[in-house]
């Protein structure tokens, strides 16, 4: 591990580090890879690989790849942190070949003199609250249009039975106080039956010494008329010669 000084690489806390790690051509696509962190003199082991695919950590946050057709390992730290701060190195064991090594400083978002924006932990957290937030306002927006307009239906359903209500009292009002009055006004006939068998009167007015040719005329008041003119029958009395000297 000597005669090579690491390159610095800064990052804050949450950031993420690509890093390409080159390989000779004599390098044989199934010698192992190693991402390394270096503790004294030895190699702690990170990560290896030996063929052509991703594999990472357990908690997935590292990943490390063997491209053989560009004879490049690939390694990936995502959302770092400060305690990863340290000196890394890949390497090839097989024969022995130190690739690249590197200084890692991994700062700590709030650490002075530096400006730095929300990591992308903190950029999900806020993401989720939002989100929450926004979900919580647009149902009590919703629950308050929904409770308004039943507010406004029963209102308008109470409006209308109220109308509806006083409308029936005054039709029978109107119709007790028609029977009222027909039941008490004078001369107005319950039946057809009842006009034949009430009595009808008629003036009769007679001059003292009519002669035979004068017509006689009888009157009939407005309220002692038929209703119905196709019953009414009229009448023409004469008094004889004979009549008249018995009568007298």
């Amino acid at each position: 591990l000597q005669g090579q000084s690491p390159k610095a690489q800064r990052r804050r806390e949450g950031d993420t580090l690509h890093l390409e790690c080159p390989y000779t051509a004599q390098t044989e696509g199934w010698h192992t890879k190693y991402w390394c962190l270096l503790g004294g003199q030895t190699c702690q082991e990170v990560l290896r690989t030996y063929y052509e695919e991703w594999v990472q950590s357990r908690d997935g946050r590292i990943k490390i790849k063997d491209n053989t057709t560009s004879k490049t390992v690939s390694i990936i730290m995502t959302d770092l942190k400060a305690e990863e701060s340290g000196i890394y190195f890949c390497a090839i064991y097989s024969p022995y070949m130190l690739l690249r090594m590197i200084s890692l400083n991994v700062f700590k978002a709030h650490a002075p003199g530096v400006l730095q924006g929300p990591s992308s932990t903190q950029l999900r957290s806020q993401a989720t609250s939002l989100s929450s937030g926004s979900t919580f306002i647009i149902l009590t927006v919703v629950l308050l249009i929904l409770l308004l307009l039943a507010l406004i239906t029963s209102t308008a359903l109470g409006v209308r039975h109220y109308k509806l209500l006083r409308r029936t009292g005054n039709r029978e009002a109107e119709e007790t106080s028609d029977r009222a009055e027909g039941t008490a006004r004078p001369g107005r006939r319950q039946s057809s039956q009842d006009d034949n068998k009430s009595a009808a009167y008629i003036n009769l007015d007679v001059q003292s010494q009519p002669s035979p040719e004068d017509p006689l005329y009888c009157n009939v008041e407005p309220s002692q008329a038929h209703r119905n003119p196709q019953q009414v029958e009229y009448a023409v009395i004469a008094f004889s010669q004979s009549s008249r000297g018995g009568r007298e």
